[in-house]
């Protein structure tokens, strides 16, 4: 499966009012509080060791477990994640806590404007109409309404004139600009905008904004002047407004070298209608040598990330299971080679893609 970025620009003049003052950040003035990140609020260091307790018990099959964790984990935090809320739900229908279960759907209706892909998992597989529209009628409105139809529009605008590079190179750089410095005004102002203020999105996973960090850090690949994400991102992973994983696999799109190794450890499928399926459902992995698997696990570590070796677990366990968790340590990539390949001609391009991988092995 590829993830394409499109990317849509609106010219709209924004700003944020701290005082009287209008402030604007430019882009290379980075934010100095943290050039090294360590999470030390403890609150979400918790938070982060139970969910992820919870997703390991989920792999195992035990959703009594899972739920507990996610129970004590949601005190941890001002207003947990939209996934965790969503693996709570399913966790708390499977171990047939239906009241806790009723808790979590209650607040991700609270907290999102588009319902379309909650309801299509829940209703008729797990719940009735009836229970769904009970929870519609008790439906508050949690979050920033104003701020989140900006946002929206901030992902518009990064969006318009993508991929026209050749022709409006300029244009869709001075809008991931403007996009850049009203994410650090409102962050200046009231935090960096997240599920506190937003809400969650109909995926359940980031923020609309969040388009214009992938292209930030993809622009600071190859451009140091352009502002450096750590920081940013570490205060808002510390204060459990930004979920660990993204934050990694953007650093790793940043590509500092002096920074360590960001890994986002993604696993990869390949299929070919001719191949047999123990090859096309086997998952493969980086092949990292001991040194740079342990230099990734003590950054994962410091940033609240998942260790590598509970990714290839809930790797492994999410390409077994037809029941839909969210987790969002398990970047999987299907590649499926082209149709009017021979077998010989498959087997010998499935050889040549995965001969810098390794094979995922259950307790390995």
């Amino acid at each position: 499966m590829r993830i394409t970025i499109i990317i849509v620009i609106l010219t709209i003049h924004v700003s944020c009012k701290n005082g009287n003052k209008t402030n604007f950040k430019s882009e290379n003035a980075a934010i100095t509080e943290l050039t090294n990140c360590n999470c030390n609020n403890e609150a979400i260091t918790k938070y982060h060791i139970l969910t992820n307790k919870a997703e390991i018990a989920i792999c195992d099959g035990d959703f009594d477990s899972a739920s507990k964790y996610y129970s004590l984990a949601f005190r941890e935090i001002k207003k947990p994640f939209g996934h965790d809320v969503y693996n709570a739900a399913l966790s708390n229908q499977l171990s047939n806590n239906l009241d806790e279960r009723n808790l979590n759907l209650q607040l991700l209706i609270n907290n999102s404007d588009d319902l379309s892909m909650l309801k299509s998992i829940f209703v008729n597989t797990y719940i009735d109409e009836d229970l769904w529209n009970s929870f519609i009628e008790k439906r508050t409105t949690e979050y920033d309404s104003g701020l989140r139809n900006e946002f929206k529009s901030i992902w518009e605008r990064d969006q318009m004139f993508r991929p026209m590079y050749d022709t409006h190179g300029d244009t869709i750089q001075a809008n991931r600009k403007l996009n850049m410095n009203r994410i650090l005004s409102i962050t200046d102002s009231l935090g960096f905008p997240s599920q506190i203020e937003l809400g969650f999105r109909k995926s359940l996973r980031g923020q609309n904004h969040d388009v214009v960090l992938v292209h930030t850090s993809q622009r600071r690949s190859s451009d140091k002047n352009i502002i450096d994400l750590e920081p940013i991102l570490c205060k808002a992973v510390n204060e459990g407004r930004f979920d660990p994983e993204q934050a990694i696999s953007y650093l790793h799109f940043q590509n500092d070298k002096d920074k360590g190794n960001f890994e986002v450890y993604s696993t990869w499928q390949y299929r070919h209608h001719l191949l047999p399926d123990s090859l096309n459902n086997k998952i493969w992995l980086p092949n990292l040598n001991k040194e740079t698997y342990e230099s990734a696990n003590r950054i994962r570590k410091k940033w609240n990330a998942d260790q590598l070796d509970d990714i290839a677990t809930k790797s492994d366990f999410m390409s077994k299971s037809n029941i839909p968790f969210i987790f969002t340590s398990v970047m999987t990539f299907v590649e499926n080679m082209p149709t009017d390949l021979t077998l010989e001609e498959a087997l010998e391009q499935y050889n040549m893609m995965t001969s810098d991988k390794v094979p995922f092995k259950v307790n390995e």
